[in-house]
């Protein structure tokens, strides 16, 4: 995945900067995680108020994190960050390690006279919830399997009938609905590809995987030893900068609802949370302006995701695809977040595009990693083979010429991919795109147009 300071948005935005340099000072070269955690709380703050419109249903704008990483590489301290921030903003936050279907949904407590009252799970109400170890979902145990259903029901769109967590008991029935954003962390356990591919759980969250090389941890123990003792700089964005965004966001969300609805910020306090998606719901439509170029731009988003599997083997690009309706919706999503984070009530075209460069390279890196192409490192034999197969895949394309300086020889970028595919055995077009990474010494590149032309360096 490219650095995230590449990305056009975190270009554009000085407060996500602001928020990514200071989950850097904790959790040491986390970036991608660092900045799906700020649309994490972002989603957290924006819940109660807001619901996208598509067709005769909607989304929230919720955002679930999966992250998958080796042990001991940031990712506790991460939530140490994005926790103390939420609680410090006002919005509540709690975490999850084991427990039964009661402390997940609810269920009764009984008094000295007998009367029973409801008490409520984590998976109820509006909190930003760690799993901190979520490698015990990810096994075949009736009791984490039936979290793991309980998981899916909370990610379920808000206001929604499937969002509603029901559980049936001796003194009542417990109905809990759920306001959550899960951020699940884990080491990678074994067979985990396996239940990434075949739980629905997946495809409702952003799920993020990175191998920590030696190398790597290596010098993120340097750069934390050379903490010792030093203060740490003075950002432009300041921590309390971070908390005020947040209340203001609350504020200024919960203030358009109740413009929209004509009804007062005290009025909306004392309605009901039935009363209030009621509302929420009432003046969805109304809530953003749309920019008409804004459908194109989400099918170009969702062409391009599908580029990502077009050359796979039938058997697996029907899994993997059935991640790109989540990963389109997500483009949604970020669309709005982006806009709030302008503080205005207009999503353009843009917005797509700029939340579509960030997802397209988790999914890019999602399938790399569930294709298991991916290694650590390749010794000579085995880049001396995967240099031949490029060498193979470029002689088999239509070579041309430039009538300039640049003279002949040149194929088609797209057209070397996809014979690399086809002799890699239909591996994924992403996948193709990071192996060519690996060789982009081999070719000289160039452009006529907005295609993308390369050719085999002599000597190659």
């Amino acid at each position: 995945m490219q650095g995230v300071t590449k990305y056009k948005a975190v270009k554009k935005y000085d407060m996500l900067r602001g928020y990514l340099e200071h989950f850097r000072q904790v959790s040491i070269n986390n970036d991608t995680p660092a900045l799906l955690s700020f649309f994490f709380a972002q989603g957290q703050a924006a819940v109660p108020y807001i619901r996208i419109p598509y067709s005769n249903t909607h989304l929230d704008p919720r955002v679930h994190v999966f992250w998958i990483q080796s042990s001991r590489t940031g990712k506790s301290i991460a939530w140490e960050f994005v926790g103390s921030l939420l609680k410090e903003a006002g919005l509540r936050t709690d975490s999850f390690t084991t427990g039964s279907d009661a402390g997940l949904i609810g269920g009764f407590e009984q008094d000295e006279d007998g009367n029973n009252t409801p008490t409520e799970g984590l998976l109820a109400g509006r909190k930003a919830l760690n799993f901190d170890e979520g490698s015990i979902i990810l096994t075949n145990k009736q009791h984490f399997s039936e979290v793991v259903l309980y998981l899916q029901q909370a990610c379920a769109a808000v206001g929604s009938n499937s969002n509603i967590l029901v559980k049936h008991l001796k003194p009542g029935t417990i109905e809990a609905e759920s306001l959550v954003s899960l951020w699940i962390t884990t080491y990678p356990p074994s067979g985990v590809k396996e239940y990434v591919l075949t739980r629905g759980i997946f495809q409702r969250v952003l799920l993020f995987w990175r191998h920590w090389s030696m190398d790597m941890r290596s010098e993120v123990e340097n750069i934390r030893l050379d903490g010792f003792f030093n203060k740490p700089k003075e950002d432009k964005v300041s921590f309390d900068d971070l908390v005020q965004y947040f209340k203001d966001l609350d504020r200024d969300i919960a203030k358009r609802v109740c413009k929209l609805a004509e009804i007062t910020p005290a009025d909306w306090e004392t309605k009901t949370r039935p009363e209030q998606e009621e509302v929420a719901q009432s003046i969805m439509h109304d809530m953003f302006s749309v920019e008409e170029e804004v459908n194109v731009a989400l099918r170009n988003a969702s062409e391009d995701y599908f580029t990502l599997v077009e050359n796979m083997d039938p058997s697996t690009s029907e899994v993997v695809a059935s991640f790109i309706p989540g990963l389109n919706n997500y483009t949604m999503i970020f669309a709005t977040h982006l806009a709030l984070l302008e503080g205005k009530w207009h999503i353009r075209a843009e917005h797509i595009e700029m939340s579509k460069e960030i997802l397209f390279d988790l999914y890019q890196n999602l399938i790399i990693w569930l294709e298991g192409e991916v290694r650590v490192g390749q010794d000579a034999r085995e880049k001396s083979m995967s240099m031949s197969i490029w060498k193979e895949a470029y002689e088999a394309c239509s070579m041309v010429g430039f009538d300039d300086i640049r003279g002949d020889g040149w194929v088609r970028k797209k057209h070397l991919l996809d014979g690399y595919c086809k002799k890699k055995g239909n591996c994924s077009l992403g996948t193709a795109r990071n192996h060519y990474g690996k060789v982009m010494g081999m070719f000289k590149e160039t452009t006529s147009g907005r295609i993308a032309f390369v050719r085999l360096e002599k000597g190659e």
